[in-house]
């Protein structure tokens, strides 16, 4: 193994405030070496590590991504490209024969002598299946027992959940910011799972009441589909909160209550200091900006639209739009990446589009929002049982302002050089669980004027070469 050698660009994480830095790496002579970058390495490498007590842990939801695990520290790992990666992870894992440290005894620890006697009764049924099986495929001619292959079906059955719950279990189990063995950070092989039946019944028993609350929900939804929508108690507080965010968007931005941290030509941001009533930091922010050359409906359909969500959210794993209420209403699921060392966040709102014309400013063309607010569904559970839930409220104000040289136009003779577009954006964001504070300022202060800047140019691309619309 002190054969293997490699080395190349890695990107490793730092700290809440710079996020992933560019990395020199190298492995030589059974050690894993990191430096500043690949001209420094005449002067010293940061540090490094012998390979020989050490776990890697992959990143189900990021296949660039892994964090290789020491006793004492984690080196958290990003890599260019997914080829990049497995390069890297199969070199280490030549490294891996050598046991890490014993599972510490823990009072939440799994109970390792329970999974032992589960691992020889699951091992009973898998040899069960494949001679069943095996007699099946090689008797065709004979009649075969209609009740001894239901049987078998539902130990086919039962082993997929069985592992489900395992799995589950064995990551619930984890805590990012202790050290634990190689056991703890993987999910155990399928060899090595079993359960008693004492837990096979209760899995059961589970099984069929979670299949009875799955057909209320599925009623209840179905119900909710089939009413009108507009006359439902949820759609009115929805245009109620919406009414709300419209005032809270347009009010001034009086000193001494709002401060202002950013200011980037006409892009303002102001931040209030507030906390929850569980001591979680939960700042209202208020931005104000101006961009060129496009109208209010072009920026909000932009901001609203779940299909471009991806493209201009680089926090984003995944969009699911869970419900369409009506053309200018739905309820979105968003996976965020994770940031370690806290827990994976994700959210469940509503998303609102409303033409609010009739509410715009004296000098305005139009104006349009689009207001998000959290909600909670019993249809949608949390995509992992570690992760956790924001709560937002959040709301993005457009309106069209025509240039002074052009105020004698007609609406259908504008250009993009004749208008430009007035944005108020607010933001609530509650974390869902804790995060440490002073960081998080630290974190929004840089990722709120990056995703403004971020967002706009993503529409000047979307715009470029089409007609103006509004």
């Amino acid at each position: 193994m002190n054969e293997i050698s490699l080395n190349g660009i890695v990107f490793k994480y730092t700290n809440f405030l710079y996020g992933y830095q560019e990395r020199f790496f190298k492995i030589e002579n059974g050690n894993i070496f990191y430096y500043l970058s690949k001209d420094s390495v005449r002067e010293g490498c940061r540090k490094y590590r012998q390979l020989s007590n050490f776990a890697i842990e992959v990143d189900e939801n990021d296949p660039r991504r892994f964090d290789i695990v020491f006793p004492d520290e984690r080196w958290c790992l990003r890599f260019k490209n997914e080829d990049e990666m497995i390069v890297w992870k199969n070199a280490l894992r030549a490294f891996l024969p050598i046991p890490v440290s014993p599972v510490p005894n823990r009072a939440h620890s799994i109970d390792m002598h329970k999974l032992a006697i589960m691992t020889r009764d699951m091992d009973a049924q898998y040899d069960f299946i494949s001679d069943f099986l095996d007699k099946f495929l090689g008797s065709r001619a004979e009649p075969v027992d209609l009740t001894t292959i239901e049987q078998t079906i539902d130990r086919c059955r039962q082993l997929e959940q069985n592992l489900k719950q395992i799995r589950a279990m064995l990551r619930l189990q984890q805590v990012k910011e202790s050290i634990m063995s190689e056991d703890e950070w993987h999910d155990a092989d399928d060899g090595d799972i079993q359960l008693d039946k004492e837990m096979i019944n209760e899995i059961q028993k589970d099984l069929k009441t979670a299949q009875v609350e799955e057909s209320k929900k599925q009623e209840a939804l179905e119900s909710l589909k089939s009413s009108d929508p507009v006359s439902s108690p949820l759609y009115r507080k929805i245009l109620a909160l919406t009414a709300d965010q419209v005032k809270y968007a347009k009010s001034g931005v009086d000193q001494g209550i709002w401060e202002l941290f950013c200011e980037d030509g006409a892009m303002k941001m102001y931040k209030r200091e507030m906390e929850s009533e569980d001591g979680l930091m939960v700042d209202p922010l208020k931005a104000v900006h101006t961009v060129k050359g496009i109208s209010a409906r072009e920026y909000i359909d932009c901001f609203f639209k779940a299909e471009y969500k991806s493209e201009w959210d680089d926090t984003l794993v995944k969009v699911t739009v869970v419900e369409k209420m009506d053309e200018n209403t739905m309820v979105l699921h968003q996976l965020h990446k994770k940031v370690w060392p806290a827990a994976q966040r994700e959210s469940l709102f509503w998303t609102h589009f409303e033409d609010v014309s009739d509410q715009r400013d004296s000098d305005a063309l139009d104006g349009f929002v689009v207001c998000n607010h959290n909600v909670e569904r019993e249809d949608v559970p949390l995509t992992d049982p570690s992760c956790v839930r924001v709560g937002l409220t959040i709301a993005m104000l457009c309106q069209t302002i025509v240039n002074s040289s052009a105020k004698n136009k007609a609406k259908e003779e504008l250009t993009r050089d004749d208008i430009q577009c007035r944005i108020y954006y607010v933001a609530q964001v509650h974390p869902g669980g804790w995060v440490p504070t002073a960081a998080l300022r630290q974190v929004y202060k840089r990722e709120y004027p990056k995703f403004l800047r971020t967002f706009t140019n993503f529409v000047m691309k979307k715009i470029e070469g089409k007609k103006l619309t509004f």
